[in-house]
């Protein structure tokens, strides 16, 4: 299936005449039909001519009733006429498109693929939910996964989408004597979230309620690699007494390293451990370790675009507006300065700016790099840990020296790969984004594999600011001339000049979240108080355009899978903090297992065992996930409120230690690292985006639509 392309909104055109050009080739695909209600003069831009022409993704799902996601899968099935224009988004010729529109049988083909709720299916054919269920079992159906074309005709259900969707708003129609109820209703909750929203807005922290004339900020922007935070370190080391706040246990790390190996006493600090250096006034932590009470004579915060980060950002704005240190120093991209200055004045807090130029130039590649003409020093990046993986197997066979570093890599294994790399025991590293932030690596080429990324919800081209961090590591300063940005085929290339050109989106919120206090004014269980917290965003009205609320979603999730009695058992703070963990969707039922024996009074399940040694790419996801419940445990351990749950976490620390070795040492063997399908276990190709083989997804499509025909 190909990828679907999401433009950054904030992109700007080409300069002539590249971007007119770009456009001109899709002109003739458009034909000559408009979209109903537009004009067109033969005068207007050809970027206009074409949009004229042709629907975007979400015009085309208005007009058929499916969703955009729907829309874009049928249009890769059904083999429908379409283009990427020139800012990767998908169009529909309107001449072609509207023939769709207009023909029943083209639409109900389309809405086939439109995935449905057990619940709207439940309620169009006024069933139980365990009948419902039952039903699903005999037709080999997943309430969770299920689409129009499997269901269409069962049960009584309609032939069509359109009737389906038709009887689903009868049901749902309510009758004159309801709609009177629910709209007093709708006032008493107006009412009721209007004073809840001014309470909380109250309860707001008062940035500027202590004089804070007595500090200095000084705001160093640049590009990476110009020496920002080896300035803001020396300041550090000249007050004597402070904080380096790292987004990564990697960053923490290499700066607690490099104090110390100077001769400068420094602690570390990070949610799973705390290494204590005798003498040591300076800490370097990750950010949300940061004791704003004990702020000491200078802190440093790096990577202040992190402000804006939807999930972690809040803790860069606690400890930018809450520190007490008469110093302090933030390391940010030009993106990031803005928000800065404008967060600042909002505190009334003094700042300077110290702008900083790259120590070694970039250049664009006049032309792509095959992976057979990679030189030596070349960074890699692909955007995921199979491509990462699968691109190791690939170089190695060629007889290269490879590093991997990505995401779900220990850090400590994250470091002895890039250590290899720095010094030239290996030739390439292939890393994902990763790889932007929170490493040292020295290298002359950054070499982009890709230029789309899966960002969650979509695949998407890259963001010009996602360019400029990651080419941004080209460039050894002393040892090239310039760093390399470049590409591994030619259309890849052109893309990157165009982005590159492009000035990055600027960034213009920062994040806060919640306290237990703030949780406690809002009704509810745990789960429901996070999510009321972050619908009703009650910020102050002069900070709303610069403050927005922290993504809560994996907060909410974990809190969902405690009982309303376990939290009040615990209390709402110690929840809170419970839900705080670092976990992600594959270690919640260890995170859950974890928290009914903090519940009990029990100690906590050590982690699960990792394979030893690590023979394959399924032994490498298990100790990748054995070492990531570890440090659960260990987040855990490190929190007063849970550690007489955590005793073993000396052991746990040790094997967690031994995990990270196996796993570095199966990385430097020529490690077959190639999925495998769950079903049959033979080996699945490259870019196989699926967890079984072709023929195993036959064979169970099979079985299934024959259930059907049975029922």
């Amino acid at each position: 299936m190909p990828l679907t392309i999401e433009a950054d909104p904030t992109s700007r055109p080409l300069p002539a005449p590249d971007h007119a050009v770009a456009w001109q080739a899709f002109l003739p695909q458009c034909g000559e039909e408009l979209r109903a209600g537009t004009s067109a003069h033969p005068n207007d831009p050809i970027e206009k001519q074409v949009c004229l022409r042709s629907y975007n993704i979400k015009q085309a799902a208005r007009l058929t009733g499916v969703s955009t996601s729907t829309l874009r899968q049928a249009a890769n099935e059904l083999a429908l006429d379409s283009f990427y224009d020139p800012r990767g988004k998908l169009r529909f010729p309107v001449y072609s498109f509207q023939m769709i529109v207009n023909d029943p049988d083209l639409c109900e083909m389309i809405a086939g693929y439109e995935p449905l709720r057990a619940a709207d299916l439940r309620d169009a054919l006024a069933l139980d939910p365990l009948r419902l269920s039952r039903n699903l079992r005999d037709a080999g159906l997943s309430p969770k996964r299920m689409i129009w074309r499997e269901v269409r005709g069962l049960w009584g259900l309609p032939d069509s989408y359109a009737d389906y969707r038709q009887l689903l708003e009868k049901r749902a129609e309510p009758s004159p004597k309801q709609k009177r109820r629910r709209g007093g209703s709708r006032r008493r909750k107006q009412e009721a979230q209007k004073k809840l929203r001014m309470r909380l807005i109250d309860a707001f922290p008062k940035w500027r309620s202590a004089p804070r004339d007595h500090q200095q900020l000084t705001l160093h922007i640049g590009e990476p690699n110009s020496g920002k935070t080896h300035d803001a370190l020396q300041a550090l080391k000249a007050a004597g007494s402070g904080w380096y706040l790292a987004p990564l246990r990697l960053l923490a790390y290499e700066i607690f390293d490099r104090l110390n190996a100077e001769g400068i006493a420094c602690n570390l600090l990070t949610g799973e451990e705390y290494i204590p250096i005798d003498g040591a006034r300076i800490t370097a932590a990750t950010i949300e370790m940061f004791n704003a009470h004990a702020s000491g004579d200078c802190v440093v915060i790096d990577e202040a675009q992190m402000l804006a980060d939807a999930d972690r950002g809040w803790a860069w704005t606690r400890a930018f507006m809450e520190a007490a240190a008469p110093e302090i120093h933030i390391i940010g991209p030009p993106t990031a300065q803005q928000l800065i200055e404008v967060l600042a004045d909002a505190a009334d807090l003094p700042y300077q700016i110290v702008e900083h130029e790259r120590l070694a130039p970039i250049a664009l590649a006049e032309q792509h790099f095959a992976l057979e003409q990679l030189p030596p020093a070349t960074i890699l990046v692909a955007f995921s840990r199979k491509a990462v993986l699968d691109l190791k197997m690939k170089l190695e066979r060629l007889g290269r020296a490879v590093s991997v570093v990505y995401g779900s890599l220990p850090p400590e294994v994250r470091r002895r790969q890039a250590d290899r790399f720095a010094s030239g025991e290996t030739e390439i590293c292939v890393a994902t984004d990763a790889v932007g932030m929170g490493l040292n690596l020295p290298a002359d080429v950054v070499c982009f594999y890709d230029m789309e990324k899966f960002d969650g919800k979509n695949d998407r081209l890259l963001y010009p600011s996602e360019l400029h961090q990651i080419g941004g590591r080209a460039g050894r300063y002393g040892m090239a001339k310039a760093g390399t940005i470049a590409t591994t085929n030619p259309h890849d290339l052109q893309v990157m000049r165009e982005l590159y050109a492009q000035a990055p989106k600027v960034l213009t919120e920062a994040r806060v979240a919640p306290t237990a206090d703030d949780l406690q004014l809002i009704p509810g269980n745990l789960a429901q108080q996070l999510t009321r917290w972050a619908e009703l965003k009650s910020i102050p009205a002069e900070l709303r355009a610069i403050i927005t609320t922290a993504d809560m979603n994996e907060r909410i999730e974990l809190a969902k899978m405690l009982s309303d009695e376990e939290i009040a058992r615990i209390g709402l703070a110690d929840a809170l903090q419970l839900v705080n963990a670092p976990t992600r969707k594959g270690t919640r039922l260890y995170w859950l297992d974890c928290a009914h024996m903090i519940l009990e009074g029990y100690q906590i399940p050590l982690p699960p065992e990792a394979p030893s040694p690590i023979r394959d790419g399924a032994d490498l996801d298990a100790a990748e996930y054995a070492i990531a419940c570890a440090d659960i445990y260990l987040w855990l351990s490190r929190r007063k409120e849970f550690s007489p749950c955590c005793e073993a976490h000396v052991s746990v620390r040790a094997e967690r230690r031994e995990w990270s070795l196996s796993i570095d040492e199966a990385l430097l063997r020529n490690l077959n690292t190639a999925p495998r399908c769950r079903s049959c276990g033979v080996s699945l190709p490259a870019r196989h985006r699926y967890r079984i083989c072709e023929k195993c997804f036959r064979s169970r499509r099979f079985r299934s639509s024959r259930q059907r025909r049975r029922s």
